[in-house]
């Protein structure tokens, strides 16, 4: 039996279909020229369908911000109190860990589609659970439940859409999921705004999530299965019409080679994974150096997306504005949610254009600079650091530099940050795509338990200023990272992304190829030996 090095070197795979002979990985590029055509409409939609996933995740982890501010006395007839606050809050992003590996599990055995389905159920009875709540406790399992619906659409759609979707097109297609996940968050603050002087508003804000989710299960009886994982079960014939109807303007000969191409990489994944199991995948993803780098490249930008900051304001933008002496902290919310949306939407046009790194290396540097500009503004913010109370009635000019600061952190996270973590599962062969993405999802669901359940406490004790410029210092740190270990995988098929990562982290590698490959001297492919980094 061959060893794993070999199986994985396509340098030195060999493989014959019909007429058309595999020695290496330029042949290998030769069979993607369906990748120059232009897709059909069909993808697009089931990107969008897919994506009321993503919106549900950006509902349901953005209601709680105002939810948070309006409880009262609802649950158990007296105040909810900091730390119940921060369970609740914590709750969803526990949940979301767990449903995240649970999906990673079972998403190669039983497929995409399967996970999507139970995730819209999951948010169906979390919601339910948690509007009809009248304890702590029913709150809290409600929120776990929901958190289990968000962790399984936070792994599987991102990867069913990167699977789908053509190579030229990929990085705006996985985008629509964020603009879908921003529209969720502006819609959470405009129903938390509409029933914020409503009697048990929240309870209306919460139940409103059921909707999009039914509307996901019904749509998802139109949208197909992953080509890559029909040709993996063994479903050709299946895995032929979806490729014909992606790429509608392809011709017959691009059809058949593409369908060669992507059973080449299936037949590869199997070879090094007889036994599909989770020690098996986890092995290979930790053991083989190019995959231990792929992974270490999106796990590490996905923990910086996390410990930037930012989901202190989708889950406690309400309550901070609040804290500086807004009267409506809701509406002043729902601005910072409109800034998420347009900027996500920017950057759906320019993310294949100019590329992932570029985009994170020309926005992240401003994220730093916000929450140092917030950290300064809240030395003036006249408040009780141990009960984050107001010691003045006026809002004072502090408050509104937090909000701009926090505006403009904003806009610089969506523009960037926000959107590329996402796209990350692109960097992992197939035979670990689903363990890698499920690893990239627990590195985003940690932290985030983390950042949920301790930012009130670390307000208090650490101080407000304190805490934004503790989150400052992870901000530069991350920039650091993109600047060194993240490489360029725009224009890049999937099976092409796998060589990047046998040169080191290939900063230098996929640089070369990207400019090779804008110069025409490269049809589909990478550079036989670029420089290593």
């Amino acid at each position: 039996m061959a060893t794993e090095k070999n199986i994985v070197d396509d340098n030195v795979h060999t493989e014959k279909h019909g007429a058309v002979m595999i020695e290496n990985a330029d042949d290998m590029s030769r069979l993607d020229t369906i990748e120059d055509t232009k897709p059909g409409a069909f993808v697009w939609l089931c990107a969008a369908a897919t994506a009321i996933g993503g919106m549900l995740f950006g509902y349901d982890t953005g209601v709680i911000s105002g939810v948070l501010v309006v409880l009262g006395t609802d649950l158990g007839g007296r105040e909810v109190t900091d730390s119940e606050k921060e369970a609740i809050t914590a709750l969803c992003a526990a949940g979301a860990l767990v449903g995240a590996i649970l999906a990673g599990i079972t998403s190669d055995k039983y497929g995409r589609k399967p996970a999507i389905w139970f995730s819209s159920v999951l948010f169906t009875v979390g919601a339910l659970v948690q509007a009809t709540s009248f304890s702590i406790a029913q709150m809290c399992a409600g929120r776990f439940c929901i958190g289990l619906g968000v962790g399984s659409a936070s792994m599987i759609v991102p990867l069913y859409i990167a699977e789908i979707s053509p190579a030229r097109f990929r990085g705006r297609m996985i985008s629509v999921d964020m603009i879908f996940l921003g529209t969720g968050s502006v819609l959470a603050y405009a129903f938390d705004a509409a029933f914020y002087k409503v009697a048990h508003g929240w309870r209306y804000m919460i139940g409103l999530g059921m909707l999009p989710s039914i509307v996901l299960g019904i749509l998802l009886f139109w949208c197909p299965e992953s080509p890559r994982q029909l040709m993996y079960h063994g479903r050709r014939d299946q895995c032929e019409r979806v490729i014909r109807r992606i790429y509608v303007n392809a011709s017959e000969q691009q059809v058949q080679e593409k369908l060669i191409s992507i059973e080449h990489g299936v037949n590869a994944a199997k070879s090094l994974n007889e036994e599909i199991s989770l020690r098996k995948s986890l092995s290979m993803l930790f053991t083989i150096p190019a995959n231990l780098r792929a992974c270490v490249a999106a796990c590490g930008l996905m923990f910086f997306q996390q410990f930037c900051g930012f989901n202190t304001l989708m889950y406690y933008s309400s309550t901070l504005f609040d804290i500086v002496g807004f009267s409506n902290p809701i509406a002043v919310g729902s601005v910072v949610a409109v800034v998420n949306w347009i900027f996500t939407v920017l950057s759906i046009f320019i993310i294949d254009r100019v590329g992932r790194r570029r985009l994170l290396l020309w926005t992240m540097w401003g994220m730093p600079v916000c929450l140092v500009l917030a950290a300064v503004a809240f030395v003036w913010v006249p408040i009780d650091h141990k009960t984050l109370e107001l010691t003045s009635d006026s809002v004072g000019w502090p408050a509104y530099l937090v909000l701009v600061a926090m505006i403009l952190f904003v806009a610089f996270y969506a523009a960037g940050l926000g959107c590329v973590p996402w796209q990350a599962n692109e960097f992992l062969p197939m035979e670990v795509r689903a363990m890698g993405t499920m690893m990239i999802n627990v590195f985003n669901w940690g932290p985030n338990i983390v950042v949920s359940a301790t930012f009130l406490t670390m307000m208090k004790h650490m101080t407000p200023s304190g805490t934004f410029g503790f989150y400052a210092g992870l901000c530069f740190l991350g920039w650091v990272f993109v600047f060194f270990c993240f490489p360029e995988a725009s224009q890049m098929t999937l099976e092409e992304v796998r060589q990047v990562f046998e040169h080191g982290f290939g900063v230098k590698y996929a640089e070369e190829w990207r400019k090779e490959y804008k110069l025409g001297e490269k049809a589909r492919g990478p550079a036989d030996k670029p420089s290593k980094v």
